[in-house]
């Protein structure tokens, strides 16, 4: 009886995504789930359980790296950590690891840096990837310093070299350490460097593959490629009444089409090139379709899968709130709400950026303090962008507060099991469904 292979890596994924393209058979978008946060995790490998898929999960450098990110984890303790919780989970498949964003100053406090040692840094991280088992690398070359920039964007010769430098040093470590061939991906979606236009996309790959070939890194698996095609998340005031939600603003279907005709010219069997979309959250089931129908090799979800929580959370902080008061108790409260907007004002940067637009078209709030801001409008960002800030000590031992009350007034007997279940139903397994990830594991094994 055939297996899966026992080290299931992206290279083997790939394989089988192009291997029933070449028989003309249907072929799933390969899903990555990009995020550190422990229910997510759990909710993830419990729906690749249930769907007999298989789970790939990146990592950025700001959630894990050699000095922790804001998971608090390195690249190896991440590792073990989704080890542990497959355990818990019940989940026994193959799991792959990749980094998403690798690159210099990816990591907004690295901007004080020197190039050089922001990418010895960089290399560094690569090195302790590689021993963790990461079989997939974004080398991302597009983000800089702000002196670095021409006409507000990094040039695309520095984009390419810095892409270069990383995926040499990568393959001379992955070499030394006798392992397998990964899947790099290039490119990205960011404006600072990002490739947001067909000709700038084509500039840097013909920069990059003349790179490549001069530094004979020519046996390197190019297999995955980023561009910008519109996709960006944003808040919006709902019809009718004081709240928000997200959407998916800009998607252009048809710049992935042109995206596409110009990687075609660069491809070749060892570099596939496949698209991958970043921003996939909350694409609409249309624009998932036209995805499939482009081509397209990988979709990254992320924020989509987190939310859950901080919005089941939020609701159950009201209901505390309510019942605690009630019974003369209002001293016992958790400050969830409270503990989640002093630390996003420690580091605005996370939210301002991320201020809702009204319907009506009036222009974003100004700067400021979080917590002075209308209390829909804290909400919004909290259930958007609090994941950065959700695991610092006083966010945490808040949530534990609140989980115990939640238990304790009998809001919810098993709130952990609640908030899993919210992000498998609502998230993972739907996308697993959409991309064609359902029965990966016999597939892969069927087609040996």
């Amino acid at each position: 009886m055939k297996s899966l292979p026992h080290v299931t890596t992206m290279p083997v994924l790939v394989d089988h995504v192009i291997g029933r393209r070449n028989r003309g058979l249907t072929a799933p978008v390969i899903i990555a789930f990009c995020f550190s946060d422990i229910s997510a995790l759990k909710a993830c490998l419990s729906g690749c359980r249930m769907a007999q898929s298989i789970p790939v999960i990146m990592t950025t450098f700001n959630q894990v790296n050699s000095d922790g990110g804001y998971a608090g984890v390195t690249a190896s303790g991440f590792v073990a950590l989704v080890s542990e919780l497959a355990a818990e989970t019940g989940y026994a498949g193959p799991i792959i690891f990749g980094r998403d964003h690798g690159g210099p100053f990816t990591v907004y406090d690295h901007r004080t840096l020197t190039r050089q040692q922001a990418m010895t840094w960089v290399k560094y991280n690569i090195t302790e990837d590689l021993k963790a088992g990461f079989s997939c690398w974004h080398a991302d070359g597009t983000s800089g310093r702000d002196d670095e920039k021409e006409n507000g964007s990094l040039p695309m010769d520095l984009v390419a070299a810095a892409t270069i430098e990383m995926i040499a040093y990568c393959e001379r470590e992955r070499k030394r350490l006798q392992m397998e061939p990964i899947s790099y991906e290039v490119g990205s979606e960011e404006q600072q460097g990002g490739l947001t236009e067909p000709d700038r996309f084509d500039t840097f790959l013909d920069l990059f593959f003349r790179g490549i070939i001069s530094r004979g890194l020519t046996s390197a698996r190019i297999d995955f490629v980023v561009a910008q095609t519109g996709t960006h998340m944003k808040l919006k005031r709902r019809e009718g009444n004081h709240h928000f939600q997200l959407y998916q603003d800009g998607f252009k279907p048809h710049q992935v089409k042109e995206l596409d005709r110009v990687a075609r010219k660069y491809r070749h069997n060892m570099a596939r090139l496949l698209f991958t979309q970043h921003y996939s959250d909350h694409i609409t089931p249309g624009d998932a379709d036209a995805l499939l129908r482009s081509g397209a090799g990988k979709a990254n979800f992320g924020p989509e899968m987190t939310m859950p929580e901080l919005r089941r959370l939020l609701e159950w902080e009201t209901k505390e709130r309510e019942r605690l008061c009630a019974h003369g108790r209002i001293h016992e409260a958790s400050g969830f709400r409270e503990a989640m907007i002093n630390e996003m004002d420690k580091q605005p940067e996370i939210w301002q950026n991320h201020l809702p637009e009204s319907t009506t078209g009036e222009p974003k709030a100004g700067g400021g303090c979080l917590s002075i801001k209308n209390p829909d409008i804290q909400d919004a960002l909290i259930v958007f962008r609090g994941r950065y800030v959700k695991n610092r000590p006083a966010c945490a031992a808040a949530i534990r507060r609140l989980l115990r009350n939640v238990m304790d007034l009998d809001i919810d007997r098993n709130p952990e099991k609640t908030i899993i279940d919210d992000i498998r139903d609502t998230a993972v397994i739907p996308r697993i469904r959409q991309f064609r990830m359902m029965g990966i594991q016999d597939a892969i094994i069927a087609n040996g």
